[in-house]
């Protein structure tokens, strides 16, 4: 490997100024800027069929999903993952109990095959980013207790069922999903010992935000309003259950509001009620919005306009997405978000036009993913993954990024995961020809004169930019600068 030397330099020398830094960088059109934000990386397809229809009209369509046909796709995940379909008592039934380690574990693995393949293949790349962005906000570690198994249903009949709808049926359904109620305790809340776990993260996380204007009496006043919240786990059933003799029947007062003695089930559907409509919610769910799709740090004054939509709306998900995505800060944010892992990693493989075969490619992926600490549905805490650069930006993740680009350009056809490195570069038969080749079809715009001139000198190796490749160099070329433009500044940002 005698040209490792060579691209250790060029990549020290790409990442000496992230493209935002770069004055002569030509920032990406409005369309590819829509796509880096709403999708899991954009295909040559999918930026052409942006630029036809204009972003207004892609953007529309996006926000419909259910007009866009993924029922190829869905056919093959019923097919292959039959899990999907279960209902909890099914899975516990079936797979909880098995003395056979694989078979305990496989709803857990087809879960999170189904997200993957769904981040990489589905047409409707908005709502699999607002899945995994829901899903990350009502966080169930997938691998905690019963909650590996109820996750299944979280995911089909809470997260997907309400991604793109209302704010308070996504937050009340959440509150009475039995992953929700396993993982945080609530199943456990009763009268003569409640449990503050829920309360907490529901007023910290889920709506108010941890500066949210509430105090830890507040935090006790929820937990009594959810005593007997829990599982029906009779014959089996595993759902949504309220136990009137676990439940505090006293006087209540949250947030100022007084609820009176005597109320059962009510007295938590009053509470997600109020938090759903809350100031503090509509700016907590805003900021994270524009942390996800616009920037780390969003401006204050951005934060009160898109919670203003949420609060018109009624907390209509989709109003408010589109008004963020339709803003002139967003417009203005080329490059300021930087990929997390999956993001990285997925993008990797829909810009390059990577081809699958069987299964093998989900265990390629996952293995990248655990090893960067992004695994799906896999964070510990209640909190979920991070969304901010400073978590994910060090020298070790690189190096990670680095290595998975470089076998993704190195895998043959047998390998069940591998790119047809002659379909990126077409007609190029020259160091010049390749570099703008490879440039544009994997980070679909032009690069900046300086970083042109770093990949052009490591193509010629020392000989014209006008020389014609032999056949052999021309393949080894390729697939070396194929995985320096993907591990460069410019495929790390967004």
């Amino acid at each position: 490997m005698q040209a490792q030397p060579a691209r250790r330099q060029l990549l020290a020398a790409l990442f000496a100024a992230p493209p935002a830094a770069d004055a002569a960088l030509p920032p990406p059109d409005s369309a590819l800027l829509l796509l880096n934000r709403s999708s899991f990386g954009a295909t040559a397809a999918e930026l052409a069929r942006a630029r036809s229809l204009g972003v207004s009209a892609y953007l529309a369509e996006q926000l419909a999903p259910q007009q866009l046909d993924d029922s190829l796709l869905d056919a093959r995940l019923a097919q292959s993952l039959p899990t999907l379909a279960l209902s909890n008592a099914q899975l516990i039934a079936d797979y909880a109990h098995s003395d056979d380690a694989p078979r305990r574990r496989q709803p857990l693995i087809e879960l999170q095959a189904a997200t993957l393949s769904r981040q990489l293949f589905s047409r409707r790349q908005l709502f699999e980013v607002l899945v995994e962005f829901w899903s990350n906000h009502f966080n169930v570690t997938h691998s905690d207790g019963p909650a590996r198994y109820y996750k299944t249903v979280d995911d089909r009949e809470v997260i997907r069922a309400h991604a793109l709808g209302r704010f308070a049926d996504l937050l009340r359904a959440s509150a009475q999903s039995p992953a929700m109620l396993a993982y945080l305790d609530n199943a456990s809340n009763v009268v003569d010992g409640p449990n503050e776990n829920y309360a907490r993260e529901l007023l910290e996380l889920h709506t108010l935000g941890v500066d949210g204007g509430y105090s830890e009496s507040d935090v006790a006043e929820v937990a009594r309003c959810f005593t007997g919240w829990s599982i029906d786990r009779r014959a089996g059933q595993h759902v949504f259950r309220f136990v009137a003799a676990r439940h505090d029947f006293g006087a209540k007062q949250v947030l100022g509001r007084q609820l009176p003695a005597g109320q059962g089930i009510e007295d938590g559907l009053a509470v997600l009620d109020l938090l759903a409509t809350h100031p503090s919610t509509a700016r907590h769910i805003a900021r994270k919005l524009l942390c996800r799709f616009v920037e780390d740090f969003p401006a204050e004054s951005l934060v009160q306009r898109i919670a203003a939509v949420f609060t018109a709306s009624g907390g209509d998900i989709r109003a408010t997405v589109q008004a963020l995505l339709e803003s002139a800060e967003f417009r203005a944010s080329a490059d300021a978000k930087f990929k997390r892992p999956a993001e990285f990693a997925l993008s990797s493989l829909r810009s390059a036009g990577a081809r699958v075969q069987g299964e093998h490619w989900l265990r390629i992926v996952a293995d990248a993913l655990a090893q960067q600490g992004q695994t799906p549905l896999n964070w510990p805490a209640p909190n979920g993954y991070p969304d901010v650069q400073a978590y994910w930006l060090n020298t070790a993740a690189l190096l990670q990024r680095w290595n998975f680009v470089l076998a993704l350009f190195q895998r043959g056809s047998g390998s069940g995961l591998y790119v047809d490195i002659a379909a990126l570069y077409g007609s190029a038969r020259t160091p010049a020809q390749l570099v703008d080749a490879l440039a544009l079809r994997l980070l679909q715009r032009p690069l900046a004169a300086a970083a042109r001139e770093l990949l052009l000198a490591y193509a010629a190796q020392g000989a014209a930019p006008e020389r014609v490749f032999t056949p052999a160099s021309l393949d080894t070329t390729a697939r070396e600068l194929a995985a320096l433009l993907l591990a460069s500044p410019y495929h790390h940002y967004r």
